[in-house]
């Protein structure tokens, strides 16, 4: 599913802050406050180690690490869910949309 050309954009829905508020070119991708994440956030309510979004079988899955205060999409907390266009990802107290163009791959259109 993941691609070089793919974007997976995570935008924010907090005022004041810019719009498209990270972009992921590769998977997977750990999201946290430790420096050496792939998506830092600056949220104390974050793990330094909170979630990992990655691709399983023509899937976007996101996976909760461990966290403190848990991973939600679409305001239900998960351990692993999968993550489907205009989704709600919270991390912490940071929420974003989440933004990408499914596959068009022949052998993945079943899945989705």
């Amino acid at each position: 599913m993941h691609s070089p050309n793919m974007k997976i954009k995570l935008v924010s829905l907090a005022p004041g802050t810019p719009k498209v508020w990270a972009v992921i070119n590769k998977l997977p991708a750990v999201l946290g406050r430790n420096s050496e994440a792939d998506v830092r956030l600056d949220d104390n309510w974050t793990s330094r180690v909170h979630c990992e979004v990655s691709e399983a079988n023509g899937r976007l899955l996101v996976r909760d690490l461990g966290s403190t205060n848990g991973t939600l999409v679409n305001g239900k907390q998960v351990k692993e869910a999968d993550l489907l266009p205009g989704d709600l990802l919270t991390v912490g107290l940071t929420s974003f949309k989440v933004q990408y163009k499914r596959p068009q791959n022949k052998l993945l259109a079943g899945i989705w």
